[in-house]
């Protein structure tokens, strides 16, 4: 609709206009205020909401943890030789450990001698083909191409296939199998006797395994297969443009390659970057058609077996090409679950590998015994093992070994720090001041939740501040804006009954008596020093006479638990933190019901939502009304400046007629 500005009755129309909206705006403005206020109480009863689930979590990950409420202690009278720890099930108990004759130590292996003799040293990051010029022990390359397959077995099968077919030739065709993590032992042959932990490599490529599998067992089986092979698909030039004579496989280092196109067809003029892979074509000889490269690389199986705590053999095998250097070497014995650290020590030239587990595992063999050429004459780690030694100590009396320095002894961790033959002493009691500090913090919680929830209680509602409509507070700089909303918030749960009923309900629960099926003299707070404050203005807040609190922890440490932690059928049967969870959890559902939150998501899912909902629909009816009214003032107005217009174009007229002659 097209707008006059008043230019005919020389009244400004749009500012009246305003001024007729403002008042007809009034009743809306009413409306948004009491959405606003609605908002805010639902902001408030969630705020609290929140801050209950987080004193209900911390109940749960202090008070109610035996760990933690019968913390225990142990004091070792020498810590520089002995230390320890005790889990919340031991007594008041104490060990004589003495005539620590050795410590525990992992068994360790080196080169025998530089790997590079008296050649020049390179640094580990180069490549094996580079590093092989310069060992002292040539490594015995093989040809084949490696690949990696990982395949998911049904339930009952023992049987899979690989997509190679042939295996590259040698003993064990070159293949790691890993069922689920762990490297099986490789079987090769006609006859198929299986132990459990192997699995047979036919030449085909097929593998049976000695059990049947579980469901969706993961099989990774690492192989080296005779070939490998790329193919390009032939692209028509643009034109103008010649055909493409430059393919990268994308493997470095490769060697015997054939070039093949269609119908067996052979390609032989192109030259061949091994290094990097690539393949390009003499000038004019450019391939037509699509071709397939069938490559091979050099490569060398390496492994290392270990024993593990039962006794069974730990496997890791590996197959490395001479693109990767000897730091991918160690990486891949290092993170790998054979349970060794490698390192190279570039100023000897010498490999170490050691343990990551203390003690004896193998006592008729070695701790760790190389698999291959590459590890035992190579990396010379054949026969300079030292190997492990078990802790070996007296206590109460008795002479004893562990495979670590730190072990369990009937509930106490005990850790040896050195070898000597005195006497040290481990005593385990309840930790009274960390058990004191859990139920301290508890109380802090509990009181700073009460400050919180009584202060929304009893806030005065000033009804001099309503909420700002988006006039008034373009009227106001931000911080009178938020002076004035803070005021405005104000008061909106005061003597709120759901509050009020929740809270009264959790402080009878904590404040009555537990029934105990036990001795135990500790059935109220206020037989553990916690009671309620003799202050009136501190509305329920509990205090600690930390004197008769340590005194119950220390004569009863398990009745203190079970004061908090019982739980029988009855309420009366409950331990307090239960009790309080149980009230808060009730709480929290019947906040979520009003307010939302906490699987009431949706606005006509609880009271509030389904109120604000309301009232957005009749703001929304409200502002159409507006928007039609303030069409009717325009159109009125517009109407009124036409007839004044007119009028003012006859007058004129008139006028012309009657003085126009002069």
């Amino acid at each position: 609709m097209m707008r006059l500005s008043g230019m005919a009755t020389g009244m400004d129309i749009d500012q009246i206009v305003k001024d007729l909206m403002r008042a007809e705006r009034m009743p809306l403005d009413k409306v948004i205020r009491t959405q606003t206020k609605l908002e805010w109480k639902m902001e408030d009863y969630r705020e609290i909401n929140l801050k209950l689930r987080a004193f209900s979590d911390s109940i749960f990950d202090n008070l109610m943890r035996s760990s933690v409420m019968k913390k225990r202690k142990v004091e070792s009278s020498n810590s520089n030789l002995v230390t320890a720890t005790a889990s919340s099930n031991i007594g008041n108990t104490s060990f004589s450990i003495s005539k620590v004759t050795k410590l525990a130590t992992a068994a360790t292996n080196a080169s025998e001698g530089s790997v590079f003799g008296e050649s020049e040293k390179l640094a580990s990051t180069s490549s094996l083909k580079d590093l092989n010029d310069s060992f002292e022990n040539k490594i015995t390359w093989k040809n084949g191409a490696i690949k990696t397959e990982r395949l998911t077995l049904e339930s009952g099968s023992r049987e899979t296939q690989l997509k190679a077919n042939p295996l590259a030739e040698g003993d064990t065709f070159d293949v790691v199998v890993k069922v689920n993590g762990k490297t099986l032992e490789v079987v090769t042959g006609d006859e198929i006797d299986l132990a459990k932990g192997q699995v047979h490599v036919a030449a085909d490529g097929t593998l049976t395994f000695a059990e049947e599998v579980t469901a969706k067992t993961t099989v990774d089986v690492t192989y080296a297969a005779e070939s490998a092979e790329k193919s390009f698909t032939y692209k028509e030039p643009a034109e103008g443009q010649k055909p493409q004579r430059v393919f990268n496989i994308g493997v470095r280092n490769v060697h015997e390659v054939e070039v093949r196109g269609a119908e067996g067809r052979v390609y032989t003029n192109y030259t061949l970057n091994a290094e990097t892979g690539q393949i390009t074509f003499a000038e004019g000889e450019e391939p037509e058609e699509n071709i397939t490269i069938e490559y091979k690389q050099r490569y060398t199986a390496a492994g290392v077996d270990t024993v593990d705590a039962n006794g069974e053999t730990v496997r890791g095998r590996f197959l490395f090409t001479d693109s990767q250097s000897l730091d991918s070497v160690i990486k891949s014995f290092n993170d790998s679950n054979v349970g060794v650290n490698m390192f190279f020590d570039d100023h000897s030239g010498k490999i170490s590998v050691t343990r990551k587990e203390t003690g004896v595992y193998n006592t008729e063999g070695k701790e760790m015994t190389f698999v291959g050429s590459f590890m035992t004459e190579t990396l010379k780690l054949d026969g300079n093992e030292t190997k492990g030694t078990n802790a070996s100590f007296t206590v109460n009396g008795l002479e004893t070994e562990r495979r670590t320095n730190s072990f369990t002894i009937s509930g106490m961790t005990v850790t040896l720090k050195d070898t000597f033959d005195q006497e040290v002493v481990l005593n385990a009691s309840t930790d009274v001041d960390s058990v004191v500090d859990t139920i301290k913090d508890f109380v802090e919680k509990y009181n700073a939740l009460l400050d919180h929830v009584n202060g929304k209680l009893t806030e005065s509602r000033s009804r001099d501040f309503e909420p700002l409509t988006q006039e008034e507070r373009d009227g106001l700089s931000e911080k009178e804006a938020e002076r004035w909303d803070e005021k405005a918030r104000a008061g909106h749960l005061r003597n709120d009954p759901l509050l009020r009923g929740s809270f009264d309900q959790m402080r009878s629960g904590l404040y009555s008596p537990v029934t105990l099926g036990t001795n135990s003299e500790f059935t109220q707070l206020a037989t553990i020093g916690i009671t309620t404050s003799s202050d009136y203005m501190s509305r329920g807040k509990l205090e600690i006479n930390e004197d008769k609190l340590r005194a119950a922890i220390e004569a009863d440490p398990d009745g203190v638990f079970d004061l908090f932690n019982a739980d029988g059928e009855t309420t009366a049967e409950k331990g307090l933190a239960r009790r309080l969870r149980s009230s808060i959890s009730t709480t929290v559902d019947s906040i979520s019901k009003r307010a939302g939150g906490a699987g009431y998501a949706q606005n006509h899912q609880f009271t509030i939502g389904r109120e604000l909902n309301d009232i957005e629909k009749r703001i929304q009816n409200f502002e159409m009304r507006l928007e039609q009214k303030e069409k009717r003032y325009w159109a009125q107005f517009n109407a009124m400046e036409a007839a004044v217009q007119r009028a003012n174009n006859q007058g004129d007229m008139l006028m012309a007629q009657l003085f126009g002659n002069g």
